[in-house]
């Protein structure tokens, strides 16, 4: 992770000065979002399941980082998305009508047929809203969920790895409770201890201290 920090920012800061936006958030707004979306498709499943698996596997992580991610960046380009953030729906009210396709009058007023509007010379082309926005981010985090739980319960199974090259080593948790050592609350309760073992030994302690 030490050694990928410096080449990644270096990537990030280019695409960062050189990258143009139509979005409405801008160029930067939606670079933040992006962000937001990699780091959901990608590291929190594994992060969550480190804490959470007895014995996280680190291939289990590596899959869902590299499925997430990949599955982010191609949704990305394969997902229309119009900038009206609504999902198609097949209902006349879910259709983009647009800015006026004609100066002409109705066909339905009473006026020269030569001021009507002719749809077969000005067509009013009216197609569904269509934007994904949103699927492309969810769909990934699903992919990264599916991919972490999948190699974890077949490594789990199997109880060998699913591959193995350099780094990929993985570790066992110690999830037993231990004391601390040589901390005030431990010396406190043995010295408690040794003065009630004392007058139990010795009953005619209290009665002189009496």
């Amino acid at each position: 992770a030490r050694v990928a920090t410096l080449p990644f920012t270096l990537i990030s800061t280019f695409i960062a000065a050189f990258y143009r936006s139509s979005h409405s958030a801008g160029a930067t707004g939606y670079l933040l979002i992006v962000a937001f979306d990699i780091v959901l498709a990608t590291v929190v499943v594994p992060l969550f399941g480190c804490f959470y698996c007895k014995n996280p596997s680190p291939r289990a992580a590596f899959v869902a980082i590299i499925g997430g991610a990949i599955t982010r960046v191609v949704l990305e380009f394969a997902l229309p998305k119009d900038g009206f953030l609504l999902l198609p729906y097949d209902a006349p009210e879910f259709l983009n009508t647009g800015p006026g396709a004609s100066t002409g009058t109705p066909v339905f007023w009473d006026v020269d047929p030569g001021d009507m509007w002719d749809e077969t010379v000005e067509p009013c082309v009216q197609e569904s809203f269509e934007d994904f926005t949103g699927v492309d981010s969810l769909s990934a985090f699903l992919v990264c969920i599916l991919s972490f739980v999948s190699v974890q319960t077949i490594e789990h199974c199997t109880g060998k790895p699913l591959f193995s090259f350099a780094g990929m080593q993985g570790y066992h948790k110690d999830t037993t409770e231990h004391p601390l050592k040589g901390s005030s609350i431990d010396k406190m309760d043995e010295t408690a201890f040794q003065d009630d073992t004392t007058k139990r030994g010795n009953p005619d302690a209290d009665e002189g201290d009496a």
